[in-house]
């Protein structure tokens, strides 16, 4: 019997470059039962990625095939996977759209990279496809997980809140953010700017049916200290 499943995402800036070694270590380290990395890159470090974690243990794993110098997601998990559709197109991005099906745990998991403001394809249609994604799967165990580049509009005043309002809404959808259901009122930041500020843009989302099964989530600093990247991991262990 399977008694819990550790999830941990984390945007490993522009496909991870030379901190990759540092990279694989880490999540060797964190022991996840399934990974959720954003800004991943189909390339030569990718290639090394996949094929260092595949040999330690995670045995499936699912690209979101994204073009070339572009950033992609990668789910890599211990359990098997099976391939969900994306629901729009590739002119919208549909690289930065990861879902698959867990059949050992009877779970979706959705890894997502919306995009910012300043990029290429459009955040509030990424937004606007979450939410139809949260009422879709509002009946059913399901996780979503990645870079929102969106932060809580009851937890910074001066943040990239303008989209703040979707996650309002999935949390009315009865979604749980995972981070502040277990630490409430604490303030605790996922990416720093140049100028130290924080801001907490990654979470991971639990549908309803999942949100009393959660029994961790915690931020991994080191790694961004280290300058492996400019995000810290998040985890989150569920029942």
């Amino acid at each position: 019997m399977i008694h819990r499943l550790k999830v941990l995402t984390w945007n490993i800036r522009q496909g991870g470059k030379k901190a990759i070694l540092q990279i694989v270590d880490s999540l060797k380290e964190h022991r996840a039962d399934v990974i959720v990395l954003t800004e991943y890159k189909q390339n030569q470090t990718g290639a090394f990625l996949t094929s260092e974690l595949r040999q330690a243990g995670w045995h499936h794993i699912q690209s979101s095939d994204p073009p070339n110098r572009e950033n992609g997601i990668l789910i890599l998990s211990t359990y098997p996977l099976e391939t969900c559709e994306v629901p729009f197109s590739n002119e919208h991005g549909s690289h930065r759209w990861n879902e698959v099906y867990l059949p050992t745990h009877h779970l979706f998991l959705l890894g997502v990279h919306v995009p910012n403001v300043n990029e290429t394809y459009d955040k509030q249609f990424f937004w606007e496809q979450i939410l139809e994604h949260s009422e879709r799967r509002s009946g059913i165990r399901s996780i979503v997980a990645g870079d929102f580049n969106t932060a809580r509009s009851d937890e910074k005043k001066r943040a990239p809140k303008k989209y703040s309002n979707f996650i309002m809404k999935m949390e009315a959808n009865g979604w749980t953010d995972a981070w502040k259901q277990i630490h409430k009122d604490t303030l605790d930041y996922t990416w720093y700017s140049h100028k130290k500020n924080g801001f907490r843009l990654d979470y991971i989302f639990l549908s309803p049916d999942l949100s009393g099964r959660l029994t961790e989530c915690c931020l991994s600093h080191h790694e961004r200290i280290e300058n492996f990247s400019d995000h810290s991991l998040l985890i989150a262990e569920i029942r």
